[in-house]
């Protein structure tokens, strides 16, 4: 089977956590470019690609449409929507980095247009597709430690050294902490707990120079009545556990928890982690203990086997825009109730 040929659009932090990924999986793709509209960046991610062949450095991504069979999207928000749209018209499939777009009109017509090209839209919520994600999984669905009734999650960042530019405005970025990150977060809590049928959220400024909330807090109920929680800040003086997903089950609380050795934010894919899986309750102790962090092979690996062999996409267009919907029913009750600012 050939190698699927993939060009890069956007060299920016993320970048280097793709590379990483494709090159653990270069028996199956070959990334042929890398395009950023500043060379040198490009560049640079050019340069941790491994292989003998030679990646093209592009600066107009439309250059490189028709030299590949899928492009990975991972550039600023209000980008996504046209870059997207430009890709699956050229005849490309489409890995695009979290958020989907900044409205459902823009995701709606993402979805058409993925569906008349007949060709895999996937947006990127690595967290689900972790080992240690699904690991979780399987014991609160399992069965062993009775039915889940509540599930909450909590990311506490320090981004003081990294939001500025482009994040700081709510017309690139689309919206605040909520819309940008904490999604990341409800996309696992709806891969273990279901659809969620009613949310709302608050926000405020804790102190970074951005047009959204840099922190922000949330609590929905799902399909199937259990309740969930987020809390989540880009502003901690002194961030603890950088991500921590809890399930309260019947008969014990399963806590995940992910956190990097270092600087996550200067050190980027470089980064040494720290992942465990406890358990209190009816058991007690730990049940994982892993070197995982934010890796992206698998969610990569994912995007690869839906283009082979033609399997669901767990995080297509349908997918994303429930998340999108939910996130926008709760922006419109905070601004509705004088829950932002």
């Amino acid at each position: 089977m050939s190698k699927i040929r993939l060009g890069i659009i956007g060299c920016g932090w993320v970048a280097p956590f793709h590379v990483q990924a494709l090159n653990s999986l270069a028996d199956r793709v070959e990334i042929v470019w890398v395009a950023d509209t500043d060379r040198r960046k490009a560049a640079q991610v050019s340069d941790q690609i491994k292989g003998s062949h030679s990646v093209g450095i592009l600066v107009d991504y439309h250059e490189g449409l028709d030299g590949v069979d899928a492009v990975s999207v991972l550039t600023p928000h209000h980008l996504h929507h046209p870059m997207t749209v430009d890709a699956l018209k050229a005849g490309c499939h489409v890995l695009l980095e979290k958020p989907f777009a900044l409205s459902l009109k823009e995701a709606d017509e993402m979805i058409d247009v993925a569906s008349a090209a007949e060709k895999v839209l996937m947006v990127g919520y690595p967290h689900r597709y972790r080992k240690s994600t699904r690991i979780l999984k399987d014991l609160v669905t399992g069965g062993r430690y009775g039915e889940l009734f509540m599930i909450d999650a909590m990311m506490d960042e320090d981004q003081r050294e990294y939001v500025g530019g482009w994040l700081t405005k709510k017309s690139t970025l689309g919206g605040g902490v909520f819309f940008s990150a904490t999604p990341h977060m409800l996309d696992v809590m709806m891969y273990v707990a279901g659809d969620i049928k009613t949310i709302s959220m608050v926000g405020t400024h804790g102190g970074l120079a951005m047009e959204g909330e840099d922190t922000a807090l949330s609590v929905m109920k799902f399909n199937n009545g259990v309740v969930g929680a987020t809390r989540h800040t880009w502003f901690s003086a002194k961030p603890g556990d950088w991500y921590t997903l809890r399930a309260f089950c019947e008969n014990a609380t399963l806590t995940l928890t992910v956190n990097p050795i270092g600087d996550l934010v200067s050190r980027g894919h470089l980064c040494p982690w720290e992942t465990r899986i406890t358990v209190a309750g009816s058991d007690n102790g730990v049940l994982l203990e892993s070197e995982e962090g934010l890796d992206f092979t698998e969610e990569v690996r994912h995007f690869l086997d839906c283009i082979t062999e033609k399997i669901p996409c767990q995080t297509d267009g349908h997918t994303a825009r429930k998340l999108m919907s939910a996130v926008f029913e709760a922006y419109e009750k905070a601004e509705r109730d004088g829950g932002l600012f």
